[in-house]
């Protein structure tokens, strides 16, 4: 795992008076939280929360055509409308009616202002909020494949790629988490001497070794199996001699 650097970690937090890796941490890039009050924001009205699934849907079509009137930052729509805590989600909390939304033309509607606000918008990301970075490990032939694709679009790998992260994931297309999750967890990390000392300990047998680690195991419909193949080819190398 890739240890954080001094930039994203802000090194005025105490990380031991916190709970847990990451909790109460915030960005170096951040704004302190008396300067994120000073965020642009829309002055959109109050959605009617109990209107049915219908009155729903063309209230967030209403409040997006306010929004899109009001703004040219395409960070802004997308934090107000389709954003975490933003229109939609307001609007649709259930996971089961935001699925349907997400599947229906109003939320296509919804990607189309985007796409044109986009489409004018020539400032920075950051200049409506604090940006963040990630980095992805994927196979060259994907990578080629994206960079044929936005030649062809006629836009940088970073633009096409922030286009294709703004379209929710199709469950059907989303492979099973297999075994323990690799990588580094979202948001600010606490360094590893901090998270060692406020970690549990380390497990140790009777004469005081650290226990052997845990066979492999992988999941095969809903059952746990052990890899073997090293076990069998010792004992076929046994009944062969």
């Amino acid at each position: 795992m890739s240890q954080p650097n001094s930039k994203e970690i802000n090194p005025q937090v105490d990380t031991k008076e916190q709970d847990g890796p990451g909790e109460g941490l915030r960005y170096a890039s951040d704004p302190s939280p008396d300067q994120a009050r000073e965020l642009p924001r829309l002055k959109l009205p109050e959605p009617n929360l109990d209107d049915d699934y219908d009155g729903r849907c063309r209230q967030t079509l209403l409040l997006a055509e306010e929004a899109f009137a009001a703004t040219g930052s395409w960070v802004v729509f997308f934090r107000e409308i389709l954003g975490v805590g933003g229109v939609v989600m307001q609007l649709f909390p259930e996971q089961e009616e935001y699925r349907r939304f997400t599947a229906g033309p109003e939320f296509a509607t919804l990607h189309e202002m985007l796409a044109a606000i986009r489409s004018q918008d020539q400032s920075k990301s950051d200049a409506a909020e604090p940006e963040r970075m990630i980095t992805i490990r994927i196979p060259r032939s994907l990578h080629e494949s994206l960079a044929e694709e936005s030649q062809a679009c006629g836009l940088s790998i970073n633009k096409l790629s922030i286009s294709k992260l703004l379209w929710p994931a199709n469950p059907r297309f989303i492979p099973e988490q297999q075994g323990r999750r690799r990588g580094r967890r979202p948001g600010p990390q606490r360094k590893r001497a901090d998270a060692a000392d406020a970690g549990t300990p380390v497990p140790v047998d009777a004469s005081g070794d650290v226990p052997p680690v845990a066979e492999p195991t992988r999941i095969r419909d809903g059952r746990r199996a052990i890899h073997r193949w090293g076990e069998n080819t010792h004992q076929d190398s046994l009944r062969q001699g």
